[in-house]
């Protein structure tokens, strides 16, 4: 076996090792990320707000800021739930031979059609429509099904970070 061959073979361990990592500390990003939340809004709700105006325009910016940990909380938690969808689905394969697409693409590891812009993910263990990747802070792919929550989640938690240098 020449070099090209054991680096190869490396390359394939370290990948499997990567993988198991991931499936593995899925579970503690995701509630890293959630304390990480938590803990950004109580310092808002303790220090921050309380030193702010008072009146109309505080209640009006807690308010806010209420809303904002709501959108941002509801999203994380359905991106991370949400299943981002699978070819397995009967709807898919209906859809699909309704469409009168031959399958061109095969999971061999799944043993399922692979449609257009479908994946295999490793950490998973799964094909997933429209997969754009898999994230470890929400311990999911993000793919067809869960790509809107995910996209809002992003935009909830950006919101914060743009409004300090506006107020």
């Amino acid at each position: 076996m020449g070099v090209t061959g054991r680096l190869v073979r490396c390359c394939n361990v370290m990948e499997l090792i990567g993988d198991l990592f991931l499936r593995v500390t899925g579970p503690v990003y995701f509630l890293f990320g959630m304390s990480l939340i938590f803990s950004v809004v109580w310092l808002l709700f303790t220090v921050i707000l309380p030193k702010t105006r008072d009146g109309v325009s505080g209640a009006a910016l807690s308010t806010f800021t209420a809303w904002v940990f709501f959108n941002t909380i509801f999203n994380y938690f359905m991106a991370a739930r949400t299943n981002p969808g699978s070819p397995r689905e009967q709807e898919v394969q209906v859809l699909c031979a309704e469409a009168g697409a031959g399958v061109r693409r095969w999971c061999h590891r799944c043993e399922c059609p692979k449609p257009e812009l479908t994946h295999h993910c490793k950490v998973c263990r799964k094909c997933v429509l429209k997969m754009d990747h898999h994230c470890p802070w929400v311990n999911n792919c993000v793919g067809h099904r869960n790509y809107r929550y995910f996209f809002n989640f992003l935009a909830w938690l950006w919101l914060p970070g743009a409004l300090p240098p506006a107020v």
